[in-house]
């Protein structure tokens, strides 16, 4: 089973390989996937390549610098998807595949943050202004302005309904960081 988020791909076979399974991911998903010896299944994902051992997990590549990887349950190897060692990771574990070296890192982390999205919430665990909106652009369908560079580093925490009006989402933000939209037709306008 697989669920997308906004502004995802998902291509896979019309009928999967006796050999293997395979699908190609572009955006952000989250696998529940049996395991099956005979036919291992794989995530291709910009620039990792995600082996499959019966699990669940979550796979995001919308970051420019980044593809990150978390594990729920189960166990999943990772690599570079053009070689490199097999980094197996562990349930509650995030490994993160940077695209300018192809390096890949793996820690534990709180993975509420990561998987959050599939049950209608979003959770900012001190992200920059840059990194919350983004994800609020790809949601809603709107463009960012910032007025000042300087803005795309502020940091905020919080957990707020994903379905909610996104109004309130920025009252929310404007209230704990200080700063001020102003919504034009599909523009969103970030000042001081």
């Amino acid at each position: 089973m697989v669920q997308l988020n906004s502004g995802t791909q998902l291509k896979f076979p019309v009928v999967f390989d006796k050999e293997k399974r395979e699908v190609y991911l572009t955006g952000e998903a989250f696998f529940e996937v049996q395991k099956d010896e005979k036919r291992p299944f794989y995530v291709i994902a910009d620039g990792i390549k995600i082996r499959v051992y019966g699990t669940s997990f979550n796979v995001n590549t919308h970051d420019k610098e980044r593809v990150q990887t978390v594990l729920v349950e189960g166990s999943i190897g990772l690599s570079a998807e053009k070689g490199g060692p097999e980094y197996r990771m562990k349930p509650s574990q995030l490994g993160e595949y940077r695209r300018t070296d192809a390096s890949v890192n793996v820690k534990t982390v709180d993975i509420e943050p990561y998987v959050s999205w599939k049950d209608g919430f979003f959770v900012f665990e001190n992200q920059t202004m840059e990194q919350i909106m983004n994800t609020l652009s790809l949601w809603y369908d709107v463009n960012i302005f910032y007025t000042n560079e300087q803005l795309k580093n502020l940091h905020f925490t919080g957990h707020v309904k994903r379905y909610d009006q996104i109004d309130n989402i920025l009252k929310a933000i404007k209230s704990a960081v200080g700063v001020t939209f102003t919504i034009k037709d599909r523009t969103i306008c970030i000042s001081k």
